[in-house]
């Protein structure tokens, strides 16, 4: 009888223990951004070096840019010089204070990504509506 009661109260203490390993919570990684590029194809865009305004100092950026199709990779090649010299503009155009803020640094991206994919003709072979999918900074400084 004495170790019933053992039994009984080591159970009653105890049991939510037994079991407190089937309990773990999984932990669900919640991904910020957009999804990754499943095959990305590169194109690498060159260094860009420009005058910020107010002739002080000078913006250093290497930049490739990331496609899904190489259609389009290959469209945008054929025009390089033009990227480049909307490129070369846009960049021209960042004060220091903008270059200062890294949460502007998204901001810029995005402008470049926007500006780029307009260049492209409404309808194409490749059926996609934004064919530049990253925009990606090898370098990103100033002098």
């Amino acid at each position: 009888m004495r170790y019933c009661v053992i039994f009984s109260l080591w159970f009653f203490f105890f049991h939510p223990f037994l079991y407190a390993q089937e309990e773990v919570e999984e932990d669900n990684v919640i991904r910020e951004g957009p999804p990754p590029l499943v095959d990305p194809l590169y194109l690498d865009l060159g260094t860009f070096v420009v005058n910020m305004p107010g002739d002080k100092y000078f913006l250093k950026s290497s930049i490739q840019l990331a496609f899904e199709n190489s259609a389009a990779k290959e469209w945008l090649e054929n025009r390089l010089p033009i990227a480049r010299d909307l490129i070369i503009t846009h960049l021209n155009s960042i004060t220091v204070e903008q270059f200062d803020d890294t949460k502007n640094r998204a901001v810029i991206k995005n402008d470049i990504q926007i500006r780029l994919n307009s260049l492209f003709p409404n309808k194409s072979s490749w059926g996609d509506t934004v064919p530049i999918r990253r925009i990606l900074f090898l370098e990103f400084y100033r002098q």
